[in-house]
């Protein structure tokens, strides 16, 4: 039996007559096939003389001086690549739009963050959250808002490539015909009582747990276990030191206290947040359990006495794949001339929601509209005074119609694909 030289076993591989390496190498490292001007490293082929030995030997340190030459670069370069999960101090303003509502709004300088977060507290009298009843799934945060006069709302939980939800969710008082567990996904529920409650994957999937929930919706993963972050959780979780655009929620030890919060991302004026950002955040405003819900072009906060939507989501990969929608910022005309705007993000459906229902408040309430909101997106203001541009639904706008027309497209694309090419290969013979 042969046997083989593998000076650095967890980099290189032999494939048959090929000694290549593996990623993340460059792929020119290859060492010819062997020929019979050519011989192999191997003693099978190269003989065991002592010529031959010192030949390998020769190839051995070679190969090792190679790979430790390509991984110092790499080493740095990934250490520098970093996402570091502490940030500077922030610039925080608090306002109270509704009795038992809190509106955090944190602004990052380094880098640039954008973070809203609502401290919602039951115990006030007519405070209490609500989320998606089935009949009124797919809409934009906005349109649930406003459906419901509700004091606030956040996107809700993660679906899939048919248009139903991951995971337990509810609304209304009630199940979700479509509501099925998932083994991959938690989730925050209301229960009869009111009392918030926050579950991992498999936990409070009983018939007699789920006949408790009033409100539910899916995430994952788990951010805050027992008022820490669940940093072995989220180690586990192969996306959890990416800044992307978040959504979370968080509740108290008595379940009576809701911190829901929305991170804006993937844009100029706020970059986003990692998980491990994310956790941290919930527990420094007293979440003992928090989950992540769906982000990404998905996120998005509305308060209704603040302008309404006072988050900017991002563009959703389709949205942006296909060239729709508008740039961060436009120009525009005011009577001071033409100006460059920032454009206050572009609302997608989503298919379900969290609303916060508060009563008004007895107290007259500084509401920022929207030439505050998210003025740092333009920088200093020659006039001290930034112009923004209203929020914007999706172009892409399919309500329910979806759960029909995504899974055809999803099932005939394939069928499309082969007839094209057929047709194509048709008309080169012809």
């Amino acid at each position: 039996m042969s046997s083989r030289i593998r000076p650095t076993p967890r980099h290189f591989i032999r494939v048959d007559r090929v000694q290549l390496a593996a990623l993340p190498f460059p792929s020119f490292l290859i060492f010819a096939p062997s020929s019979p001007g050519n011989p192999r490293v191997s003693r099978d082929a190269a003989g065991s003389g002592p010529a031959d030995r010192w030949l390998q030997w020769v190839v051995s340190v070679k190969t090792s001086l190679i790979v430790v030459l390509l991984l110092l670069p790499l080493t740095a370069l990934a250490q520098e690549g970093e996402i570091p999960r502490t940030l500077d101090a922030p610039t925080d303003v608090w306002t109270e739009p509704n009795p038992g509502l809190r509106h955090l709004d944190r602004r990052y300088a380094r880098p640039s963050i954008r973070v809203h977060a609502l401290v919602v507290d039951t115990r006030v009298e007519g405070v209490r959250l609500v989320a998606t009843p089935e009949s009124e799934r797919w809409g934009t945060v906005t349109d649930f808002a406003e459906r419901h006069e509700a004091a606030a709302a956040i996107n809700g939980g993660f679906w899939g490539l048919w248009q139903s939800p991951h995971g337990i969710t509810a609304g209304g008082g009630a199940l979700w015909e479509r509501s099925t567990p998932d083994p991959d996904f938690g989730h925050f529920g209301v229960l009869a009582s009111g009392r918030g409650v926050v579950r991992g994957p498999g936990e409070g999937e009983d018939d007699r747990s789920l006949a408790q929930l009033s409100e539910a919706v899916a995430g994952r993963p788990i951010l805050v276990a027992a008022g820490q972050v669940d940093t072995a959780g989220l180690d586990a979780f192969e996306a959890a030191n990416l800044r992307q655009p978040r959504t979370a929620v968080g509740v108290s030890r008595d379940g009576r206290t809701f911190v829901l919060a929305v991170v804006d991302g993937r844009q100029g004026h706020s970059v986003g947040f990692t998980l491990y950002q994310l956790a941290r955040l919930l527990v420094e405003l007293g979440a003992h359990r928090a989950i992540n819900l769906d982000g990404g072009g998905s996120s998005a906060m509305v308060v209704s006495r603040e302008g309404g939507l006072v988050t900017s989501p991002a563009r959703g990969r389709w949205v942006r794949a296909l060239g729709l929608g508008e740039e961060e910022t436009r120009q525009v005309r005011t009577e001071d001339g033409a100006t460059d705007v920032y454009v206050r993000g572009v609302e997608r459906e989503v298919m379900n929601h969290i609303a916060v229902i508060a009563p008004p408040p007895t107290h007259d309430v500084a509401v920022r509209g929207v030439d505050s909101a998210l003025a740092d997106g333009l920088g200093p203001s020659d006039r001290g005074v930034a112009v923004l541009a209203p929020a914007r639904s999706s172009p892409i706008r399919l309500g329910q119609l979806r759960e029909v027309l995504i899974p055809a497209l999803y099932l005939t694309a394939p069928a499309l694909l082969l007839l094209g090419v057929v047709v194509l290969r048709r008309r080169r013979l012809s």
